[in-house]
């Protein structure tokens, strides 16, 4: 999303009214209240993977420097908060991004992180690219159902050294 792309409007499964955009420089605080929402290693292994819980922090830093070329972070509104957070980084082969999500299990999320990806793939898919590199445990079914469902090509992988702690 190299260009600023106006909110998209979702009805989740659940029926709640999810709004996704990139994420911006305003959206800092909404970031960091994320993470703070993420308790104990359940959240962190299981609601997200690549991103980790310094990856949010970095972030939320980051967001001074607006999405562009070879790089996008959505968010998904339910009302005013911030439920999930998707990133892409294209990596050294131009057809291949590194994927990093987080969702938060506190509140209405079905279908957050499906509706999150989808908008990656959109903007990924813009910028060539044809393959998803991400560090996703194989415990982790629902999100590898994700993948699978969306038909979303991707391959686990390490796609930088962040840490999940």
């Amino acid at each position: 999303m190299s260009t600023t792309t106006p909110p998209a409007r979702a009805l989740l499964p659940d029926g709640e009214v999810a709004w996704v955009r990139e994420l911006e420089a305003r959206d800092a605080a909404a970031v960091l209240a994320l993470r703070a929402r993420l308790s104990g290693r359940h959240d962190r292994h299981l609601r997200f993977f690549g991103l980790g819980v310094a990856g949010l922090a970095e972030l939320s830093t980051q967001l001074s420097h607006s999405s562009g070329v070879g790089h996008t972070a959505v968010g998904c509104f339910l009302h005013s908060r911030l439920a999930g957070v998707a990133r892409y980084d294209i990596l050294a082969d131009p057809a291949e991004a590194a994927v990093a999500l987080v969702v938060d299990g506190h509140g209405p999320t079905l279908g957050v992180a499906a509706l999150l990806l989808e908008q990656l793939v959109v903007s990924a898919e813009h910028e060539g690219v044809r393959m998803f590199v991400a560090d996703v445990d194989e415990g982790n079914a629902k999100m590898l159902g994700v993948f699978a469902a969306l038909g979303i090509p991707f391959r686990p992988g390490l796609p930088g050294n962040r840490s999940p702690e």
